[in-house]
């Protein structure tokens, strides 16, 4: 009898179990497998299979072996070829200078988080790997077969050496376009890999092309990030070029032969619009590539349910202190449900992933996860211990039960103060309480605040100044 494979839990979510745990294969033995195989000329070919960052890297160095090899001797005195062209891809993946492919480094003394500034760390991060990856990458232990590729020009500037070097006497046409297409496969994995904050540890499945695939999006990608509208459709289809290439567009995560692709708040509380690579499955049907969509795909048309006096469960007149909200309650079972919003296409990719559980008085919850990710995203964060706002006299405060609410049906909300209510407060002992809600409060004047030191007052200030706001008191306030 097989063994079950371990569960992985999520420690952002009270440790929570979100699937199984795989050990994704990898290819061994990629340069020696892809010099050998060749004789004494080659046209390039990527070998497919599931790779690490560290091994796409080394799978296209025959590339740079092989034009360093017909390049021949450097002459006495004369920098080294390799060392040359190593310099050029580095200028090529800095974020900022004339050869940079992705000029964005102005952004990182940015104050904030903004999605361009979190790119251009990534870019700085994930370019220094690579770099690392092609100076360490084994050098051949055969004879170095003479290459071969068809590169059409990207346009990438070379550095003064490497144009000296590869115009000069000792390069032809060809040679020129072998760099080129080992400087492009690269450049390519770079940008496939800026969506995923744990790039390093991220399995890619790799076809005959290499980093092509990538080619398809990049355009619209980086556009977006220069003029720093970037969609997290984009980001999640960015994802899917090196991983899952047989998806549909959209979505907000997904699963694959290598394990799972999720948004990082999930994991951290935050507004991440970066994505996280998990080596788990959620589901082990025939189908090894899914989509986790959207239950409802535009959230402002979804069904809303208004909140009501009626349904205040305490009488928060007198209420001065942080420590005088008891009325709280947190999930006593909860767990993640599969579906299939196509049960009868049995053949289906889209899955919707619901976070369900019970309450100790019996109510019962089910939230979507991508609207959950919607939550995350919109939330606003208290940053001060106390907002000194004389308009908030205590009896405009409304103290509900987190079970109270997310046993309503429908996205909740609150639009008119006609009840003399300003903010509808929630206590929230535990981060699935926490993040339930986000995913059942409408997404557009929500508060979080950390109930140990801040008061609830000091949700004042923050967010839309128009309408009632929702208060989620517990627990770190995550940036």
């Amino acid at each position: 009898m097989t063994a079950a494979r371990p569960l992985n839990r999520i420690p952002g979510l009270d440790g929570l179990a979100f699937g199984r745990l795989i050990s994704p294969p990898t290819q061994a033995a990629i340069n020696k497998v892809n010099q050998t195989a060749f004789g004494n000329s080659a046209k390039w070919r990527f070998q497919p299979g599931t790779y690490t960052t560290r091994q796409v890297v080394e799978h296209v160095a025959p590339l740079l072996n092989s034009l360093i090899a017909e390049l021949g001797q450097d002459p006495p005195g004369a920098e080294p070829s390799r060392k040359i062209l190593i310099d050029g891809l580095r200028s090529c993946l800095a974020i900022s200078g004339r050869e940079s492919t992705l000029p964005i480094g102005d952004a990182i003394n940015m104050a904030g988080e903004s999605a361009r500034k979190v790119m251009a760390k990534q870019a700085q991060r994930i370019g220094s790997l690579l770099v690392r990856c092609a100076q360490n990458a084994p050098p051949p232990d055969v004879t170095v077969p003479q290459m071969t590729v068809r590169s059409p020009c990207e346009g990438h500037v070379w550095t003064r050496e490497v144009a000296g070097l590869l115009i000069g006497p000792r390069s032809n046409g060809n040679l020129m376009q072998v760099y080129n297409e080992w400087l492009h496969q690269i450049v390519l994995l770079r940008d496939g890999l800026l969506p995923f904050e744990n790039f390093d540890e991220v399995r890619l499945t790799i076809k005959q092309e290499g980093a092509r695939p990538v080619d398809d999006i990049r355009s619209k990608f980086l556009m977006q990030i220069m003029t720093a509208q970037v969609k997290r459709t984009t980001v999640i289809d960015v994802a899917k070029a090196l991983t899952a290439s047989g998806l549909p567009s959209g979505g907000y995560g997904f699963q694959y032969g290598s394990g799972l692709v999720m948004p990082l708040s999930l994991f951290t509380g935050s507004s991440s619009i970066l994505l996280k690579y998990v080596p788990a499955t959620v589901d082990d049907s025939r189908h090894q590539e899914l989509l986790f969509d959207y239950e409802n795909k535009d959230y402002f048309s979804a069904p809303r349910h208004e909140i009501s006096v009626d349904e205040v469960t305490s009488n928060a007149s007198s209420i001065s202190s942080t420590n005088s909200y008891s009325t709280t309650s947190n999930p006593v079972f909860s767990s993640f449900a599969i579906e299939n919003p196509r049960e009868t296409d049995s053949f289906s990719q889209i899955r919707r992933i619901k976070l369900q559980g019970s309450f100790e008085d019996g109510a019962q919850y089910s939230v979507d996860v991508g609207q959950i990710t919607r939550g995350l995203r919109y939330v606003y964060r208290a940053v001060n211990t106390n907002c000194e706002d004389s308009s908030a006299e205590p009896s405009s405060f409304a103290l509900h039960k987190a079970s109270d609410v997310l046993s309503l049906p429908d996205l909740v909300t609150s639009t008119s103060r006609s009840d003399g209510v300003r903010l509808h407060v929630i206590q929230a002992g535990s981060a699935v309480a926490r993040m339930a809600l986000l995913g059942k409060l409408y997404p557009e004047n929500v508060v979080l605040v950390n109930g140990e030191k801040q008061s609830p007052t000091s949700a004042l200030g923050v967010g839309k100044g128009f309408g009632p706001q929702f208060v989620i008191i517990g627990g770190d306030v995550v940036g």
